[in-house]
């Protein structure tokens, strides 16, 4: 087992930026053309649906930047611990380890 955590800094933030950058698509998008003369009932239960499906790209979108928080921040947890680890590691035990008399 590795006493080491490799985190690939660049390779976290590339997919990080990636996953960014897919989120921007997903924004509440008018309707056009839309039609506000005509009174049939499909017309509205359509406009409607539009609206709904348009609230639940944008809630995906944002739970896509939340994502991208978690990624990078996970990143650097483990950075962190990774270094925390080590110190540890450089500056030994901090009680005596017994060990048998055999």
């Amino acid at each position: 087992m590795s006493d080491m955590i490799y985190i690939n800094d660049e390779a976290v933030e590339n997919d990080a930026a990636g996953i960014s950058g897919a989120a921007s698509y997903f924004m509440i998008d008018a309707l056009v053309p839309s039609d506000e003369r005509t009174t049939i009932t499909a017309n509205a239960a359509g406009q409607e649906a539009y609206a709904n499906s348009q609230q639940v790209i944008s809630i995906l979108g944002e739970n896509l930047e939340r994502e991208v928080s978690n990624i990078r921040s996970i990143g650097a947890s483990f950075t962190q611990y990774d270094v925390m680890m080590a110190d540890l590691l450089r500056n030994g035990m901090r009680y005596p380890v017994l060990t048998s008399g055999e």
